[in-house]
Parts: C-alpha cells; sequence; structure tokens
C-alpha cells in the first residue's frame, strides 16, 4: 500500500503543505488538513480516507476562490455557480460555496437587485432592468421585492434620457419618433415613452 514519504510546507505559502506518496510529489493540502487527519512521514494511504480528504481540500479551494471572486464586486448567486463550475468543481461542492457564501453575507440576490436598480434606473427602463436581473439569475419574486420598496419615477427618467438625446437638436417628427423607439428599446413602457415625447411636442 502506498506511503507518505515526505511532507514538506511550501515557501511561498506557508499555510499549505506538499505531500509525497513513495518518493513523488502526490497533491497540496492545506496545512489544516494535514494536522486534522493526522498525516506524517510513513502513514500508508487508505484510498477511501484519502477520498475525503481531497473532497474537504478541494471544498477549501473552491470557497476561497469564490470569497476572491466575490469580493471583487457583487455578484448574484447564478453567477457564482457558472463560475465555479466553469473551474471544474462539482455540484456538491459548489452547494456548500453557495451555502457558505449566503450564510456569511457574501452573495445576496436581493441586495445585489437593489444595487442594480438604483443604479441604472436613470438611463434604462424597468422592463429591460427586469430582464436583465433575470438573466443573471434572480427570481421574479426577489426583483418583485426590490421594486416594492424602491422609488423610482419612470416616467422622469424617461423624459430626462429622451431630453439628453434631444439636446442642441432641431425637433422634427422624425427625431421624436426615433427618440420614441429609442426609449422603447431601453426598457421604458409605451406610456412611459409617449409621456416623454410629448414633453417636447410643443417645440415642433
Amino acid at each position: 500500500m502506498p506511503k507518505i514519504t515526505q511532507i514538506t510546507v511550501q515557501e511561498k505559502n506557508k499555510n499549505r503543505c506538499n505531500v509525497f506518496v513513495d518518493g513523488g510529489f502526490f497533491i497540496a493540502l492545506p496545512i489544516e488538513l494535514v494536522y486534522k487527519h493526522s498525516l506524517s512521514v510513513g502513514l500508508e494511504i487508505i484510498p477511501r480516507e484519502f477520498e475525503q480528504i481531497v473532497f474537504e481540500k478541494d471544498k477549501s479551494d473552491a470557497l476561497n476562490k469564490s470569497i476572491e471572486y466575490v469580493s471583487k464586486s457583487l455578484k448574484t448567486k447564478k453567477q457564482v455557480k457558472t463560475y465555479l463550475l466553469n473551474k471544474g468543481y462539482s455540484l456538491k461542492i459548489v452547494d456548500y460555496c453557495l451555502e457558505k457564501l449566503i450564510e456569511y453575507r457574501y452573495i445576496d440576490d436581493v441586495e445585489y437587485a437593489k444595487r442594480f436598480i438604483e443604479s441604472t434606473s436613470n438611463y434604462q427602463g424597468v422592463n429591460l432592468t427586469r430582464y436583465k436581473l433575470m438573466m443573471k439569475g434572480l427570481s421574479k419574486q426577489d426583483i418583485e421585492q426590490v421594486y416594492e420598496n424602491v422609488e423610482i419615477d419612470s416616467k422622469k427618467n424617461a423624459k430626462d434620457l429622451a431630453e439628453k438625446r434631444l439636446k442642441n437638436k432641431e425637433i422634427t417628427r422624425e427625431l421624436l419618433s426615433k427618440t420614441y423607439r429609442y426609449l422603447i428599446s431601453k426598457g421604458f413602457t409605451y406610456e412611459e415613452a409617449t409621456f416623454a415625447i410629448d414633453c417636447f411636442k410643443e417645440e415642433l
């Protein structure tokens, strides 16, 4: 049966050890796992037990990677799941990481939706915002929960966006028509776009 022949602390990362089996490099492990499982030189490697050690090592690595990923900017649950799956981690490990990230409040889909809506509402309508949030993996329930608690004047936002498009330009029916279609493409409703355009019809 294979035996551990050497355990060395990595030079660049003192929190990890290199484990050698039968004279050759076998695996790098967090130092806490080495102590937890009492790994030492001369210890025989039992496959089933070592599979559990490797699983714990993968959980630790995946959690560290996911924390680093979400620390750069707020992410949704779906984005983190996709990131970890693309890294090759199993669904069991991914689910473990998501559970921990939610527990530690590193990810919060409702908070993500709130910040996203507040940062985009002045240049895109509710329809487009809802669609983008759903593409990021948020549920309709979470999205509607945020909209119930966030005050947005969509008509004013549509008017302000139209004003930027029309600034310093000669107002014509063709230009107003193009601006109306532009507002619709940005996710504003027909009512909101009509309201915005009506505000400039007197300048024809």
